[in-house]
């Protein structure tokens, strides 16, 4: 895994092998719209205007109603999975999915969101981002378009 630098230091944000962001908010933190545009900047000098998918982990994280704004008001990812482990972690999840335009869903495993995300495509193999990934992936400017259903959904 790729880690990418972070202008913050409550969050630990990074890529995988096959263009799969992994933001980890540390537990207990506060998430203000200055850490919020950290994690945005980060993920746009990696990726310039194509989209990735997103795994982000929200385990007792109190997310500032601006950082909220900062997060909503900019699309930077093709589909983003979130993981809490309470009830409250699951309203926070709420409020961060509510309005998106891309795909998304709450999970309460790692394991669970990276499977669900493994079924969106990744532009990174192809645009260079990453290494030893096969180039013959070249997608369609429309990445984010597909979407695959989890089962019960």
């Amino acid at each position: 895994m790729l880690e990418v630098a972070l202008s913050c230091t409550n969050a630990t944000l990074k890529m995988d092998a096959d263009g799969v962001f992994h933001l980890r908010w540390n537990p207990g933190s506060d998430v203000s719209s200055a850490d919020a545009d950290a994690v945005v900047a980060a993920v746009q000098g990696m990726t310039g205007a194509s989209l990735q998918p997103m795994l982000v982990e929200v385990v007792d994280v109190c997310m500032s109603p601006a950082a909220r704004v900062t997060l909503l008001g900019v699309r930077f990812v093709s589909a983003v999975a979130l993981v809490g482990a309470t009830v409250v972690d699951r309203v926070v999840a709420g409020a961060l999915l509510r309005n998106q335009e891309c795909p998304h869903g709450y999970f309460t495993s790692v394991e669970d969101a990276r499977e669900w995300l493994g079924g969106f495509p990744s532009p990174a193999s192809w645009r260079g981002l990453l290494p030893d990934r096969a180039s013959d992936r070249l997608l369609s400017d429309t990445l984010y378009c597909s979407r695959r259903r989890r089962a019960g959904d």
